[in-house]
């Protein structure tokens, strides 16, 4: 359909990958990162099981983020009767949601793959994380908006067995 569907990795950390639907190639499947950019301990990693493709495609901040609450409910750590704050990788996708929407805005004719690749391309590497930890980065609003010319997300390898001669994929700016 060329629709971007923005989901969250999951929060079940190192010890277990990236479930459905972020496991998906088409998902722009987000991490979460902490006001000091690191990865949040909670926050699913790849490789993805089975061709060990990278997942997630980026990161955003997820931790402790105040966000509206409904009367009567207790998710989260209550900062008043109208918000709470909470941490999870379902709080950071909403931001990479609203960068795409951004993105969409700016450069109309974008496709969800497109929109996917540009998010992923201008992200903030953080020079510590592996790239399954992180994909891309941190989403960069901004640069995303802004640099006018984008790259192939994720330059997918795929696994390669000991011995191997080489291997090639294209990238597309």
């Amino acid at each position: 359909s060329g629709t971007l569907f923005v989901v969250a990795a999951g929060n079940d950390g190192q010890d277990f990958p990236i479930g459905s639907p972020g496991a998906a190639s088409s998902a722009l499947t987000v991490g979460a990162v902490d006001r000091d950019e690191a990865l949040a301990e909670f926050s699913s990693r790849g490789p993805r099981v089975g061709d060990f493709a990278v997942k997630p495609d980026i990161t955003a901040p997820g931790v402790g983020i105040v966000a509206a609450r409904a009367a009567g409910t207790f998710l989260g750590t209550p900062v008043d009767e109208h918000h709470t704050a909470a941490s999870g990788t379902s709080m950071a996708a909403p931001h990479v949601a609203g960068a795409a929407a951004l993105l969409a805005q700016r450069y109309p004719d974008l496709t969800g793959p497109q929109l996917k690749d540009a998010l992923a391309s201008t992200a903030a590497r953080h020079p510590e994380l592996s790239v399954f930890a992180q994909g891309g980065g941190r989403v960069d609003v901004p640069r995303a908006v802004e640099q006018g010319v984008f790259a192939t997300g994720t330059l997918d390898l795929g696994q390669i067995e000991d011995g191997a001669a080489s291997r090639a994929r294209e990238g597309t700016y």
